[in-house]
């Protein structure tokens, strides 16, 4: 069956006191065509369709827009001329063109299911201290040892210590109120996402990881917190990326690393508040992850074999050192 063109699904849906809501999407993309297209037509699939769809599009990319001209009967799609540095700088240029109650933002190797739209509306509406709203982000990375993970309840959580949580790919229970979401799939108010913005000034030429972070921790300055509903889970298809930032793909690579340190310290110094603005940072200098291990970590060798770890420690303690200098600069600058 053919889905009915958009002018006809907009009068199908008018009498749906939902549709009174104005949503925008914004979808940042970098020469992943075919991830592309099985995005925009699960988000085409949508019971409730979007105001408007802005997709982020570098100057070099002419087969990305071939795509969305697939897509001009079925979403009001506009694309928009990505400048600035990597994902941030694509998803900035996409929000100046905003004005919606609600922004919605999303990878574009990502598979919305048909109700997440609604889903995530109405947890908005129904939970005045969420700012954001996401589904469980099904990674497709490695489908059996996916299948096997156990599901947990700590998910998104900013423990006192200074301990981040994600498992926002394997979080189970009943929707809640958590601290952060990862940026695959969100709904935010469109007032404090226009306000916020996307960090500017993170290290790293493409994902410039821990965007989500900066906007976690404003957030949290502005009395809100986030919510996470792992009943909606929404296909990741964890596409290759055009830098050389894969470490979240089992990848090292020393300036990713570092940019990583980098990017996590400096957010939690520049928007932390109260006791996270000091726990935070010990905890990445002292504890770390394996990705970005900490000072605690050094002895880890001599129990489990642990590759590389000595660059991943030196590209993790050059990445603080940098995001402490970038921060003392700014703030001269500033003042």
């Amino acid at each position: 069956m053919l889905m009915p063109d958009l002018t006809q699904r907009r009068l199908q849906q008018r009498d749906n006191p939902k549709m009174t809501t104005t949503v925008d999407f914004i979808i940042p993309t970098l020469k992943r065509p075919d991830h592309l297209n099985r995005c925009l037509s699960a988000l085409a699939g949508q019971a409730i369709l979007p105001s408007q769809v802005y997709v982020g599009i570098r100057a070099d990319d002419p087969k990305s827009h071939d795509v969305l001209d697939r897509f001009k009967d079925d979403l009001a799609i506009t694309a928009v001329v990505a400048v600035g540095v990597g994902v941030v700088g694509s998803m900035n240029s996409c929000l100046r063109y905003c004005q919606s109650e609600f922004i919605a933002f999303m990878d574009d190797d990502v598979e919305l299911p048909g109700h997440w739209l609604e889903i995530m509306i109405d947890h908005l509406r129904s939970t005045p201290v969420a700012v954001a709203a996401s589904g469980r982000d099904l990674l497709m990375d490695y489908p059996e040892m996916r299948s096997n993970e156990t599901l947990v309840d700590d998910v998104g959580t900013f423990h006192g210590y200074g301990r981040i949580t994600g498992n926002h790919h394997r979080g189970g229970g009943q929707p809640r109120l958590v601290d952060i979401l990862r940026g695959s799939n969100c709904l935010f108010r469109g007032d404090f996402l226009r306000s916020a913005g996307f960090e500017k000034g993170l290290a790293g030429r493409g994902a410039q990881v821990n965007w989500e972070l900066a906007l976690a921790l404003q957030a949290r300055r502005a009395g809100y917190r986030m919510l996470f509903d792992p009943t909606v889970q929404v296909i990741h298809h964890v596409a290759p990326r055009h830098d050389n930032d894969s470490l979240h793909r089992g990848d090292f690579d020393y300036q990713s690393t570092s940019d990583v340190a980098h990017n996590e310290t400096l957010v939690a110094i520049k928007h932390g508040k109260g006791v996270i603005r000091l726990s935070i940072p010990i905890w990445q200098l002292l504890i770390g992850s394996q990705i970005c291990p900490g000072i605690l970590r050094a002895f880890e060798p001599l129990f489990r074999p642990t590759p590389k770890f000595g660059a991943r420690f030196h590209a993790t303690i050059s990445g603080r050192l940098a995001a402490i200098r970038t921060y003392i600069l700014r703030r001269q600058h500033a003042g």
